[in-house]
């Protein structure tokens, strides 16, 4: 495969953005009652590096609660902020954080709304009345979801402004501080990682994908992978008109160390202990489950539902299937799953 791993640093800066609205959320949302006598609580760590979780210390210790609100609004309360980001990256080939936010700021107004729209994924047009559109949202997703939404069309102007707005004052005060140190870091980890994609290219898009690329590979005309200090621990995949987009924390290599495979099988033991967790890996193992019909499945919310999703995907049992519809799929990886068992079976028995 022509392909290799990209270093944008536009894209960083995004992502980093992304990765403190999405720490934020997580702590609110993932300590709910539902979740705190959970014996797996604590396992997951969503900021592997300490130079990223110092960070986000470093943020949390001097944002004003007004502009830590707003981030959290335009990254986590409303669709498509990021898939946008990266589409106006790709299309108007931008390299700096500067360069995205101008872009932004010459982007039209209701151009910004049509596109955010596009990834609530809702068959009702956008020039449909409001209570269609927030009556569908709702249906797809939730009230406030559809709130917020029906909130930013009747005012695209001020929303636009608002992106611009919190851009330029997270990217002044908690990112080009460190901009330097970090941009000389992943050129680094950029090497490396290409260097082990060209010895595997699709053992390792499997491996940091969580899943099985060959057949989007295949089918797509152009494949774009990026990496990210930032968003130090996952995985995102989105298409873009024919390209297919892949965006992974550097700290995911380890994935394809065999000696964190090893250490795992105990805290499978863990996630079985939950009958919702068993469940998933029953279910996804006969189809691809996309996540909000596990969450009516489960009668849960999204955010309950999250944390068992991550942590089966965190063990390596549950895979994402990759569509080109901007959706995510899960299927249990029955090959990890055994290979887990075997792993403890052997630890336990000699």
């Amino acid at each position: 495969m022509d392909y290799k791993i990209e270093y944008n640093r536009a894209v960083e800066f995004i992502g980093s953005m992304f990765k403190y609205a999405t720490n934020k959320q997580q702590q609110a949302s993932w300590n709910n009652k539902d979740l705190q006598e959970d014996v797996t609580k604590g396992m997951l760590d969503f900021s592997p590096s300490n130079d990223v979780k110092e960070w986000i210390k470093y943020v949390d210790n001097n944002i004003s609660p007004f502009l830590r609100n707003d981030i959290v609004f335009i990254m986590n309360k409303v669709f498509g902020l990021f898939d946008i980001s990266f589409r106006l990256v790709l299309e108007e080939d931008l390299k700096e954080p500067i360069e995205l936010i101008e872009s932004f700021k010459k982007l039209d107004s209701q151009r910004l709304i049509e596109l955010t729209y596009y990834y609530y994924d809702s068959e009702i047009p956008l020039d449909s009345e409001d209570i269609m559109i927030r009556n569908n949202l709702t249906e797809l997703y939730n009230e406030e979801i559809s709130s917020f939404f029906i909130q930013i069309k009747k005012h695209p102007t001020e929303y636009k402004n608002k992106i611009v707005e919190v851009f330029e004052a997270f990217y002044k005060l908690y990112y080009e501080p460190s901009q330097e140190k970090v941009y000389d870091f992943m050129e680094k980890q950029c090497r490396n990682h290409n260097k082990l994609f060209k010895k595997d290219s699709l053992g390792f898009l499997n491996a940091v994908g969580l899943g099985d690329y060959s057949k989007i590979i295949v089918d797509e005309n152009q494949l774009r992978i990026f990496v990210s200090f930032y968003v130090d621990l996952g995985i995102f995949y989105f298409s873009i008109d024919n390209t297919f987009i892949m965006f992974y924390g550097y700290t995911i290599e380890d994935r394809l160390d065999n000696k964190m495979i090893q250490n795992r099988y105990k805290a499978l033991f863990k996630a079985l202990s939950d009958d919702k967790r068993i469940e998933i890996i029953k279910i996804t193992s006969k189809r691809p489950w996309y996540n909000k019909e596990l969450a009516d499945y489960f009668n849960l919310t999204t955010a309950t539902l999250s944390y068992h999703l991550n942590l089966l995907l965190d063990l390596g049992i549950l895979n994402f299937e990759p569509s080109i519809n901007n959706r995510y799929y899960y299927t249990t990886n029955k090959e990890n799953l055994k290979k887990l068992f075997d792993i403890a079976l052997k630890d336990l028995l000699e």
